[in-house]
């Protein structure tokens, strides 16, 4: 590695050759030398506390590019120690929307990365040539979706640091097995505890290691699995099943756990033993989570969100640690950095949060840790009150009240012989489909049509067997994904919902929470729009879906029912999310293009008056100290500005060259404010034809406001399609509902019939391009001449009739003549 590395550093902050430490003729190396070294290397190196600080900030990555800087560098972390403490050589995982990450270990620049990947086993090399030398005090290695092998981890890594290392995480490495690799290096540790057989120093614990990460390596199983798939060979189930119980014994803190929800009440249970077709209800089944599915074992924030911005958004493990890559970062217990570099995530109060000192809301019942669907639908993100497995549906489980605790830390493990050390004081095993010959207790009638009684508010998330969560819908983001982990958290410091946390307080104030609503309605046609697209109750909503107790989903003012399906409309998600149809309006996504325009114009407009204010009373302010007195011209200029309208610093942008997309809104805290905010925006109504001017505001049609379902749902919404046809006017593109169109009859001629126009773009009779004068003249022709073919076949019939009278007069004169 030394003949490959070519510093890229400038000169200046190297040693020289001269400088570097020589070898000793009796063979021992001989000390490093302080002269002719930049500030940077002297500093580090006769700086303890400036160095350990430094290198609790950086990455791995900066810890290696640092070792390369100079060979003085390079010798001197070599013979430090604290420099491979805690290591990290993760790659994010590989997704759609995320660029490949390269490894620390890659040996491939960033310009040639794309194109050629790191040589086998290089990771491998480092280990062995590098980080084994020199970390004789490794504490934390974490080797997350790398390529490192199983073999070289269990026999060189492992053994070499045993004695030192407490926290190891291998996630998603597809080379490292937990049956041919973990669980033989464990089992050895395991037989030693047994016997008690003590190491060199008298101890009997062999092993230093107190937290391992194996979730998503090879031979881990994630889906749910049966007993009689233990007696499997060749089933993951039975690996998976035995490391849990090897680091139970061995007081090690694993990512692998099972389920604590009761029986069928856990909803990948259920779906496990339903889909697989079983009848036999005293059938066990077992349901494997990853206890680190909020973060996935990734700390800090994304590249392109700003680190220090305080927020409240519940991802707790990006808003209050600091890290890089996923990577931790930071001294401990620091106010800006949380827990710092040394601490693993299980040990973070980001994760202890989540899982330790919860009650059911309900019944009082303490909640143990439990797997991505159980937290995720067993809690209500609009108030984050969170329910029990039994108080969650809508038929109560006949089962005594059992009092959980936490299993969260590694000081809790205790060995024991209880074989539901994993669910303590339960009584009964959770896996058990049959809870009615578990408990003793008859069951309630009609306890299988038990159904859950909290719901999402729109879009609901989709869940897979083996505990992934994906969120398909438009809009929606990574950060969004995040924000649905975000469960369970604490009342009261708040994490609630802010539009819920607004109505509620609306709710309290005015005894009414859809004011807001009621006043737009009533103010027109410009609020209810402003209130359609902006007044969201306080903050930034996200797009996540948000799954709601019974006294959230029955509080009004989030919702509203489409007018004709009666499916809900979440205003937050559908409405302004952009995907709603509103009689009276244009599509919403142009409704909103167009607003911020014409609130960045007013805003322009604003800020150029402002100027004008300010120049013209700097120049009078000039004259004035100049002459003393004003002329006509000043004193006009004067006047002029005094009667312009007076605009404060607080409403004008900083910049003139601001888009739409970059404008800032204002937020909006209530019906009035929202009112008062929106009477300064000189907007136009949108439900009338504008190329034609403004109309009589007495006259203007504005619909009926009415929220229907979009036309086509999304990829990802299976809620039912709406069968509602909303007509849209050719000229001003606004949509108009049913009701209304049978209300407000359109021109029946050729060209409204195809094209239809809503009551204010409605053509005047006999203009262009309506075809009714036209069809009418047309009709009143056609009409004349069919008459005159009937007054014509008239003449022609009187005519012959007289004809043949004519005719038999004539034959009945002939006829009395002959007979005469």
């Amino acid at each position: 590695m030394d003949s490959a590395y070519k510093p890229s550093s400038p000169d200046h902050l190297h040693g020289k050759a001269d400088d570097l430490p020589q070898q000793a003729d009796d063979g021992s190396e001989a000390k490093l030398p302080c002269g002719r070294l930049s500030k940077f290397e002297t500093i580090i190196t006769t700086h303890h506390p400036v160095l350990e600080s430094l290198l609790l900030q950086l990455p791995t990555s900066a810890i290696l590019n640092l070792y390369h800087a100079s060979t003085y560098l390079r010798s001197f972390l070599g013979a430090c120690p604290t420099a491979w403490s805690a290591l990290s050589f993760r790659r994010l995982p590989v997704t759609r929307t995320t660029e490949r990450q390269p490894s620390p270990a890659s040996d491939s620049s960033s310009e040639v990365f794309n194109t050629r990947s790191s040589k086998p086993y290089a990771l491998d090399q480092l280990l062995i040539s590098v980080v084994l030398p020199f970390g004789t005090c490794m504490k934390c290695l974490d080797l997350d979706q790398t390529a490192v092998s199983g073999h070289t981890l269990t026999s060189s890594v492992l053994p070499a640091r045993r004695e030192t290392l407490q926290h190891l995480s291998v996630r998603g490495c597809k080379n490292v097995s937990l049956k041919y690799h973990i669980l033989p290096y464990l089992n050895l540790f395991k037989l030693q505890q047994s016997i008690n057989v003590p190491n060199a120093a008298g101890r009997t614990n062999h092993l230093a290691l107190k937290s391992l990460y194996t979730f998503r390596c090879r031979h881990h199983r994630r889906r749910p699995y049966l007993t009689t798939s233990l007696l499997r060979r060749d089933s993951d189930s039975e690996p998976t099943h035995e490391l849990i119980k090897i680091c139970h014994g061995l007081e090690i803190w694993t990512d692998t756990a099972w389920c604590t929800s009761l029986g069928g009440r856990c909803f990948r249970r259920k779906e496990y033993f339903s889909g697989r077709g079983l009848n036999d209800a005293k059938s066990e089944v077992w349901v494997v989570f990853d206890r680190l599915w909020r973060s996935g074992n990734r700390i800090g924030r994304l590249q392109t969100q700003n680190p220090w911005t305080p927020t409240r958004r519940g991802q707790l493990w990006q808003d209050n640690d600091y890290g890089y890559e996923g990577e931790a970062l930071g001294t401990e217990n620091n106010t800006f950095t949380g827990h710092g570099k040394l601490t693993p995530t299980h040990l973070r109060q980001c994760h202890r949060k989540f899982i330790e000192g919860y009650k059911c809301h309900a019944c009082g019942d303490q909640i143990l840790e439990r797997c991505e669907q159980c937290s995720i639908r067993m809690h209500c993100m609009g108030c984050r009150s969170i329910l029990c497995a039994s108080c969650s549906y809508s038929k109560p489980l006949p089962l005594p009240k059992a009092v959980h605790g936490s299993i969260d830390s590694a000081e809790n493990l205790k060995p024991s012989s209880d074989s539901l050390w994993w669910a303590p004081n339960v009584g009964r095993s959770p896996n058990a489909m049959d809870q009615e010959s578990a408990g003793g207790d008859p069951p309630p009638a009609g306890q299988m049509d038990a159904t859950p009684t909290l719901e999402t508010c729109c879009l609901k998330p989709q869940f897979s067997v083996g505990g992934g969560i994906a969120l398909l819908g438009p809009g929606i983001n990574s950060d969004d994904g995040c924000h649905i982990r975000t469960a369970p958290l604490p009342q009261g410091q708040g994490f609630e919902d802010a539009e819920f946390t607004h109505l509620r307080r609306s709710l309290e104030a005015d005894g009414c929470p859809s004011k807001s609503l009621r006043n737009a309605l009533r103010e027109g046609h410009d609020p209810m729009l402003y209130w359609i697209l902006f007044d969201t109750g306080g903050g930034q909503l996200s797009m996540c879906p948000r799954n709601l107790c019974n006294d959230c989903s029955q509080l009004s003012g989030w919702k509203a029912l489409c007018r004709y399906c009666r499916q809900t409309v979440c205003f937050a998600h559908d409405l302004r999310g952009l995907k709603t149809r509103v009689c009276g309006y244009r599509d919403l996504s142009i409704e909103d293009r167009i607003m911020k325009e014409e609130m960045l114009s007013v805003a322009q407009e604003a800020l150029k008056q402002k100027q004008i204010q300010i120049k013209t009373m700097d120049r009078i302010t000039e004259y004035l100290q100049k002459h003393g007195t004003l002329d006509k011209q000043c004193e006009y200029e004067l006047a002029v500005v005094t009667q312009l309208p007076t605009v404060s610093d607080d409403d004008l942008q900083e910049h003139e060259d601001e888009t739409a997309d970059s404008f800032t809104l204002p937020s909006v805290e209530g019906a009035d404010e929202s009112t008062h905010a929106f009477g300064f925006l000189p907007f136009k109504p949108t439900a009338y034809n504008q190329s034609n001017g403004p109309l009589n505001t007495k006259n203007i049609w504005r619909g009926c406001a009415s929220f229907v379902c979009p036309e086509y749902r999304s990829v990802g919404d299976l809620r039912r399609k709406c069968s509602a046809v909303m007509r849209k006017c050719t000229e001003c593109k606004v949509n108009v509902c049913p009701q209304c169109c049978e209300k407000t009859l359109p021109c029946d001629c050729s060209y409204c019939t195809v094209n239809y126009h809503c009551p204010n773009c409605f053509p005047e009779f006999g203009s262009e391009p309506c075809k009714k004068a036209e069809e009418l003249e047309r009709q009143r022709q056609e009409e004349e001449v069919e008459l005159q073919k009937k007054a014509r076949m008239l003449e022609e019939r009187e005519g012959a009739n007289e004809i043949a009278e004519q005719v038999g007069d004539f034959f009945a004169e002939r006829n009395r003549e002959s007979e005469t």
